[in-house]
C-alpha cells in the first residue's frame, strides 16, 4: 500500500507541474501580445524546463507502477 501512495504522490507532482506549465504558457501568450521579447524568452525557457521535468517524473511514476504490478502478478 505504501508503494501505491508513493506513486500517487508522484502523479500529483506531475499534475502540479502541468499547472505550472499552463501558467508559463499564459505568460508566453501575453508576450506575443506585445508586452516584450524578454517575457517571451523567459516563458519559453520555463516551458522547456517544465516539459523535461514532467517527462522525467511521469516516466518514473509509470516505471514504479509497472514494477509494483509485476511483483503483484508474481505473487498470484
Amino acid at each position: 500500500m505504501k508503494e501505491l501512495y508513493s506513486i500517487m504522490r508522484e502523479l500529483l507532482e506531475v499534475e502540479y507541474n502541468q499547472k505550472s506549465l499552463l501558467y508559463i504558457m499564459e505568460m508566453l501568450e501575453r508576450g506575443y501580445n506585445g508586452e516584450g521579447q524578454e517575457c517571451t524568452s523567459l516563458a519559453v525557457n520555463g516551458a522547456r524546463y517544465y516539459l523535461a521535468v514532467l517527462h522525467k517524473d511521469l516516466g518514473t511514476a509509470i516505471n514504479k507502477l509497472d514494477i509494483y504490478m509485476a511483483q503483484g502478478a508474481k505473487k498470484q
